[in-house]
């Protein structure tokens, strides 16, 4: 509720400002202030075609409209930088409650072991206070040193002092077991309760993370659309801009069919480009025989069961879990725009610009069970809500986000908690 406040109140701001920059340009060249956007700038409120063929008909119009669309190509990039920044700072807000999350995972986890080693420890002690006090009682006990006692002579005498310290000594050594023994009985009971109290601080920190976990996937969502809007009304702007800063074209039909075929040219080189990649995929993975380590078999991912390899083929590990302090996934180094695909069915809890992550999809495959897959080079394939299959294409790899290079960071996690996934994807037949 905050941030859609907060988006509110900025869009005002930003909206504000493009208003009374309008009107300061609407003074110059005669227009009406009522003509200037007073709500958000969107393809309505943009100089038509019709605007801009009148201005390519006279300089001085030309250099005006130029200002004019220039100057809402600002206010655009302005909205942007924020949309971006508020999903920016959903996210830092749910890495924060998962690295705490991870670290309260971790408390618990040993608190556990610390307080079984003690029980261990305690029942150990017991059964040999107990083995000690049979071995006194098989070897006579006091009954037997009592009839020593009354038979007692030279020979009797030395034995039964001899028996009497051993006793002793056993005794000393019982009560330290003993002693021991409580101590550890006591030292789990402590241990014990202490995991009780970290398993309800690591499930209150579960919820919060859940929450910023939700709030995160919101912004994103919410991002992605305003991103590709964002990204439109520049598209729009900038065409005009050209249209009026081109001088082969004497006409705004001819700059327009100018750009349909370089458009048409440029989807027809990244098709081409696609389609090497694939074949290159699908050869790599031929040659490879489909083993381990970028193995792959044709151009699908290898398969277990219900589970799928994220990548197909042709892949290295460029940073294993915990490769610097705190990469809790693993990183596989490939280039850009080859597919991603769905470690398993499930439904996409989040899917768009995620912070660090850049373009990111969470998927939820029930069970406590996750994945995560991070910086695609451009918007997914899947919007939050969505269901997908094993295997589904659901974006392409990129270095969107906090990257150095393309690489697909591959993430799971078990009950919210990230897991290694060499251990996690083994244990259900897929390996890296």
């Amino acid at each position: 509720m905050a941030t859609r406040q907060h988006d509110a109140r900025l869009t005002r701001r930003l909206l504000g400002g493009a208003a009374v920059l309008m009107l300061a340009l609407a003074t110059l060249t005669g227009v009406q202030a009522a003509n200037a956007p007073s709500a958000q700038a969107n393809i309505a409120d943009l100089p038509t075609w019709d605007d801009v063929q009148r201005a390519k008909n006279n300089q001085a119009a030309t250099a005006t409209k130029i200002a004019e669309i220039e100057a809402l190509i600002v206010t655009v990039e302005a909205e942007v930088a924020e949309t971006q920044r508020l999903a920016d700072e959903a996210a830092a807000k749910l890495f924060e409650a998962e690295d705490q999350l991870f670290r309260a995972e971790e408390r618990v986890t040993k608190l556990e072991e610390q307080a079984v080693a003690s029980e261990a420890e305690a029942e150990q002690a017991a059964e040999q206070a107990a083995t000690l006090v049979s071995q006194l009682y098989r070897s006579g006990g006091v009954d037997r040193n009592l009839d020593l006692f009354l038979r007692a002579d030279d020979t009797t005498a030395d034995e039964l002092l001899d028996r009497l310290a051993r006793m002793e000594k056993a005794t000393e050594r019982n009560t330290a077991i003993s002693a021991s023994a409580e101590q550890a009985m006591n030292s789990a009971k402590s241990l014990g309760d202490q995991a009780e109290s970290a398993r309800s601080e690591r499930d209150k920190l579960r919820d919060e993370a859940e929450a910023n976990r939700i709030e995160a996937a919101a912004a994103a969502d919410a991002a992605m659309t305003r991103l590709a809007e964002q990204e439109n009304l520049k598209v729009e702007l900038n065409a005009r801009l050209d249209a009026l800063k081109d001088t082969t074209a004497k006409t705004v039909a001819g700059y327009e069919e100018r750009v349909k075929l370089e458009r048409e040219a440029q989807l027809k080189r990244e098709q081409e480009e696609r389609e090497r990649r694939e074949r290159e995929a699908a050869e790599a993975a031929k040659n490879n025989g489909g083993g381990g380590g970028g193995g792959g078999g044709g151009s699908a991912p290898p398969s277990s069961g219900n589970w799928v390899r994220p990548l197909a083929c042709c892949y290295w590990v460029s940073t294993e879990w915990w490769g610097y302090y705190g990469h809790r996934a693993l990183d596989l180094a490939i280039g850009n725009w080859n597919p991603i695909y769905a470690a398993s069915s499930g439904t996409v809890t989040a899917s768009g610009w995620i912070g660090t992550y850049g373009y990111a999809v969470f998927i939820d495959h029930g069970g406590g069970q996750s994945t995560r897959y991070a910086h695609m080079i451009q918007a997914p394939n899947v919007r939050a809500g969505n269901w997908v299959s094993a295997g589904q294409v659901i974006g392409y790899v990129g270095s969107t986000g906090n990257s150095t290079g393309p690489h697909l960071h591959f993430e799971t996690l078990q009950n919210g908690v990230q897991q290694p996934p060499r251990t996690f994807m083994g244990a259900r037949g897929i390996y890296f």
